[in-house]
């Protein structure tokens, strides 16, 4: 059974995807002359999604730490996985 939670995540990722996707799309491929991608623009798309995974990956990182330091301010105990990735 799908929550209306898990449709709303999901609906949220397809729509940073299209997004990153449309971002990409439109810094990137400039000619249209011909049905190929460039190696250009080909390297240049994978760059640009490369960073915004890059990115993604390191906002979830600090949160996580954000949210950790919060539940130590205010007394919450922490779980021994959540210890050992603190290392």
């Amino acid at each position: 059974m799908t929550t209306e939670s898990d449709l709303r995540t999901f609906r949220e990722f397809l729509l940073q995807y299209n997004a990153v996707t449309e971002h990409c799309f439109n810094s990137c491929v400039v000619d249209f002359s011909r049905r190929e991608v460039s190696d250009k623009e080909d390297l240049c798309t994978r760059n640009c999604m490369e960073k915004f995974l890059k990115a993604g990956q390191r906002l979830s990182m600090r949160f996580q730490e954000h949210q950790m330091l919060n539940m130590e301010a205010q007394g919450a105990p922490i779980s021994v996985s959540a210890a050992a990735s603190k290392m």
